[in-house]
This record gives structure tokens, sequence and C-alpha cells, in this order.
């Protein structure tokens, strides 16, 4: 599936889509958001299984968020509901898990490869200690920064997979394969609205982080919307899937 190239303000832009998606019910945003932090949390104090689950379930949550910024753009209201939607549409169950499934799999990956290399790297260099032949103390110092360089190579592609992929798979129903596929085409031909969008977001993340990180209550949904204005610019005029009700024409970009 062919995605769409859009120009490089829309990296800024998307977050004022975010900001409208976010007003039209701030409260039940905030409450979602609430729920959301604290499921992570939750199964973050369960040891080792807590953030295989957190993983798994990812995906589907953040698919809940993003039904959310639909079924507003449809006119309806925002449920807290909708964050369990994937769980609630048997159809969009396993597909999301599939996602989730994909997203741990990158870590497992990221973490035998980049992370053996680095510690075989570090290992390697504290052996020989600082007398060691200069040349294989160098070869073991590249072999940490190569494991360093695999590292954020697989969760980048993880990411890129997975940004476009979790709204075509929740929203429009598509195979898990076919979407991340789509989905890292469409971050390719868009890269630098995208870096864009990164940066700022990094810049609001730090911001929001400074009042006991109570504006992440503010920026996650409208980070959500944003992320939704996005697939709805790069992705248009998509068919809705059986189980979803008819999407709305993409709206034209504002911002």
């Amino acid at each position: 599936m062919e995605a769409e190239h859009v120009s490089a303000e829309r990296g800024w832009g998307w977050y004022g889509n975010g900001w409208r998606f976010f007003m039209r019910n701030p409260g039940i945003w905030i409450l979602l958001v609430v729920i959301y932090m604290a499921i992570s949390v939750v199964l973050g104090l369960i040891p080792l299984l807590g953030g295989l689950i957190n993983a798994l379930l990812g995906p589907a949550l953040f698919g809940g968020l993003l039904y959310g910024c639909a079924r507003l753009e449809a006119g309806e209201p925002l449920e807290v509901a909708h964050l369990f939607q994937a769980f609630r549409d048997s159809g969009r169950t396993g597909p999301m898990l599939v996602l989730g499934a994909i997203t741990l799999a990158g870590a497992l990956l990221a973490l035998l490869l980049g992370g053996g290399l680095m510690f075989g790297g570090m290992y390697g260099t504290h052996m020989m200690g600082e007398g060691g032949p200069g040349m294989a103390a160098g070869a073991m110092s590249g072999l940490g920064l190569l494991g360093l360089l695999v590292i954020l190579a697989i969760n980048l592609v993880v990411a890129m997979a997975l940004f476009y992929a979790t709204p075509l798979v929740m929203l429009e129903g598509m195979a898990p394969v076919d979407a991340m596929k789509a989905s890292i085409g469409g971050c390719l031909r868009n890269i630098v609205p995208l870096l864009l969008f990164g940066i700022l977001f990094i810049v609001l993340a730090f911001l929001a982080a400074i009042p006991l990180a109570l504006g992440f209550l503010v920026l996650i949904p409208v980070g959500v919307g944003a992320v939704y204005q996005s697939y709805r610019e790069v992705f248009p005029g998509r068919p809705a899937a059986p189980e979803t009700a008819p999407r709305v024409p993409p709206p034209p970009p504002q911002g």
C-alpha cells in the first residue's frame, strides 16, 4: 500500500490537531492516561513477567487511545471503554497482540545481539587491562560500540514498523505483517516530518517533566491525537474494516 508524502512542517502541525482532540474532552483524556499509566505501573511491579506482559499489551492499549480519536472524529463521545477496545472486539484482539509480540521479540533480539556485543566488548577490555595491546583493546571497544548501534538499529526498525501499523491494524483491520510493511514505507517516505515530530516531542517531554511530571497528563493525549492525525494524512481514504464504524473523509491539514 502506497503511503502519501506530506510536507515537512506537518511534523509540527500534527500537534495542533492533537491539542484539538484533547480539548474536545480533556477530563476523559486525563482519566484515560491515568488508567493507562496505572496499568503500566502495576505490571512493572511484577518481577520479569510484568515487563513482558506490558510489552505484549502496549500496542493494544495504545490502539484503544487511537480508537478514541477515531470516535471523536466521527462525532461520537470519548469513553473510558475505548482504551480496551482491542479486547472488546474479538476480531482485533489477536492481531493487536501479534504487534505486541513483535515488540517483545524486537526487545529480546536487541538484548541478545546488541547487549551481547556490548558485554563482550566491555568484558574483553576489562580482561586486557590498561596494559593490554592497544589494537586489541581498541577492537574490544569497537565491539561495544557496535553492540550499541545494533540495539539502536533494532529499536528504530521496530518503532517504524509499529508507528502506523498500530492504527492500520486497530482501525482498518489490516493483517499485522502487511501493516508493518506499510508502516515502514510510510515512515521512510516521511522521514523529515517524523524527525521534526520526534524532536518536538523530546522538547515537550522535557517541559512536561518539570512540574512533577504532571505535564504528561496533557502531553500523552495530545501526542496520541498527533499520531492519529499523522496516520490520517499519510494513509488517507482507506476503507474501514467491517468491525469498525465508517471513517469520515480525512480532515484537511491544520496548523
